[in-house]
């Protein structure tokens, strides 16, 4: 028996014993309605035939009780689609090829210019606007596609748009904000029967905005954006009216929210919307129950913005494994928690090995599948089996000798840099209490995006840990989540200059202000450059010292004290694509010794 087959038959005995599978096949009319969907987004089975689906994929996929199987790969190869719903029917589940909801095109190609992505900030992607032909060719010719396989392949329910941006370059957000590319600044211009001006990328909403035609060009492109989509569902509908949209990630974008909702979705074919917020623990610190209830009141929020829009919506959260705190355990649980809030749960199934942790994973999403079916909503209750070690009560150090640093980022340089400092011993986040974080000299919390008010028990936390000595370092956005724990030292602000997503100044230098002992010897004035390109701002209050301000003027770093402790806000994000470099690494070391008390 070689490995892959062992695996399979521990994973078929897990479902075999929980008797979830069971075919016929879910009526269609019935599926995230009285039947909870439970989604497969396949990324862990998949790799094992070289990024094809093959049959025990999605016999283990119904077994487990998944009455959705989506493979990461193979949108493009329709004999593949058609093959894998095949499959789908044989063992009573349903199959939604998974593709991009958007289209990237090289920075050579000359056919694109005027056509590609520009953010309201100037910043151009190398992606086809939303409001191109080629964007539009390319999505329409497979997705109605399906909609003529599924009408002899009843089995095939839809297609799983994935909007997020993973392209290359700037971006204001997930696809798709408002474009001000060459084409739809023309078409709105004729429109309008006005003529352009010679304007910079940068220099195009700023100009509508002057002009006073900033919402009418937003509701121009809208209207463009819903003609589009309605064409669309006119086409699939010539072949199947019961045909879904599925869309990622809900409530959505603007394209999303505005031009989807209203057009795809119809009394036959219920949009489908695939929420994120619940991939793992919030935080990633939380213990097991407290992480459960904090993803039941944010999944019931958003869900709650998008049925205000209108409908008819089909409403599931999401669960991914390679997420921080997404354990086994905690992974069945949540899918439960998650399909008692909503119409089911998907899971982007990725981070399990499929020889190593993927049987323990799919035991458990065997179990939820499992009382879910059973409409067992109670079993997210239920006392952990396997140990949590998330939500620790106490910092535990090696070297009691050297200063502490604990630090919250979803990416591994901040750590790494700070390692390479043996003053310094450096954990990385695993509780929220007092207990815990007093242990630590000083706490980094980098894009922290929990929405936290000011009388959070966690905010309310943070005072005390800086009033008893602690040091603090708020990072990027983690304070346009939370309310500011320090309202009198610094709070956010909104930018008007180079603004994109709302928050965020981009690709501008910053200046040191003044002379501080949290800069140690660098000079006023200093320019330099940062690492990431953009940047938050912050309001300085009475007990707040700017140190550091963009080129126009703007507070980046606000430094205070607080009791016996320290705070610094910093408005910039470090390492995420590579370690900092010159001034930018200067004032990061230099903030991290002045918050620790190492002065000189």
């Amino acid at each position: 028996m070689n490995k892959r087959t062992s695996v399979t038959a521990m994973v078929l005995a897990t479902a075999i014993c929980a008797a979830v599978h069971a075919a016929p096949q879910i009526a269609r009319e019935d599926l995230g309605r009285s039947v909870k969907m439970t989604v497969l987004v396949d990324k862990v089975m998949q790799p094992e035939a070289g990024w094809t689906t093959e049959e025990w994929m999605v016999k283990e996929a119904a077994d487990a009780g998944f009455n959705v199987y989506s493979p990461r790969a193979g949108y493009d190869r329709l004999d593949d689609v058609r093959q894998v719903t095949e499959w789908c029917q044989k063992y009573g589940i349903y199959h939604m090829p998974w593709m991009r909801g958007s289209l990237g095109v090289a920075d050579d190609n000359e056919a694109a210019n005027g056509k590609r992505m520009v953010w309201a900030s100037g910043g151009e992607q190398p992606l086809w606007s939303p409001n191109s032909d080629e964007f539009w060719a390319w999505t329409t010719k497979y997705i109605v596609e399906y909609a003529k396989i599924s009408v002899e392949m009843p089995g095939l329910m839809g297609v799983f748009l994935d909007y997020e941006n993973y392209a290359k370059g700037p971006r204001g957000g997930n696809c798709y904000d408002l474009s001000y590319d060459d084409l739809i600044m023309g078409m709105f211009a004729k429109a309008k029967g006005i003529e352009l001006p010679d304007l910079t990328l940068a220099g195009r909403a700023r100009w509508l905005k002057e002009q006073g035609l900033d919402e009418e060009f937003s509701e121009f492109q809208i209207n463009h954006w819903r003609e589009r989509c309605r064409a669309l569902r006119e086409a699939v509908d010539e072949f199947n009216p019961s045909f879904q949209f599925c869309i990622y990630p809900a409530p959505g974008t603007l394209f999303m929210t505005e031009a989807t909702y209203p057009e795809w979705a119809t009394e036959q074919a219920p949009l489908i919307l695939a929420d994120a917020c619940t991939y793992g623990r919030s935080g990633g610190w939380l213990q097991h129950a407290e992480a459960l209830e904090a993803n039941r009141k944010k999944l019931s929020k958003r869900q709650a913005f998008a049925r205000e829009k209108g409908g008819p919506f089909i409403y599931i959260g999401g669960i991914d494994p390679v997420v921080r705190g997404a354990d086994p355990e905690f992974c069945g649980s949540n899918a439960v928690m998650i399909s008692d809030v909503t119409d089911g749960y998907w899971i982007f199934y990725e981070g399990p090995k499929y020889e190593e942790d993927h049987a323990e994973y799919f035991h458990w999403f065997t179990w939820a599948n499992k009382a879910i079916a059973e409409g067992n909503f109670q079993a997210q209750y239920k006392p952990r089996e396997t140990p949590d070690t998330f939500g620790a009560a106490e910092l535990v150090p090696e070297d009691p000798a050297k200063i502490q640093i604990i630090v919250y980022d979803s990416r591994p340089r901040i750590m790494e840099m700070l390692r390479e400092d043996d003053r310094y011993e450096v954990h990385e986040m695993m509780g929220n209490t007092l207990s815990y974080l007093s242990g630590a000299d000083v706490l980094v919390l980098q894009n922290f995006n929990e929405e936290l008010g000011p009388k959070h028990p966690f905010v309310r936390t943070l005072r005390r840990y800086v009033e008893q000595g602690g040091g603090l370092f708020l990072v990027h956005d983690t304070i346009r989540f939370m309310a500011s724990p320090f309202p009198e030292v610094a709070v956010r602000a909104t930018p008007t200059h180079k603004v994109e997503a709302e928050y965020h100044v981009v690709e501008t230098d910053l200046m040191t202000d003044i002379a501080h002992p949290a800069l140690d010897d660098i000079t006023p004035r200093t320019r330099f450059s940062t690492e990431f390109r953009d940047h938050m701002i912050f309001e300085p209050r009475k007990k707040g010292t700017v140190l550091i301000r963009n080129l126009f003027g703007d507070p980046v770093y606000v430094a205070g004290e607080f009791g016996q402790g320290r705070v610094v806000f910093s408005g910039c994000y470090y390492g995420y694509q590579r370690p900092l470099e010159g001034t930018e690494r200067q004032v990061f070391v230099s903030i991290i010794e002045w918050l620790a008390g190492i002065e000189g």
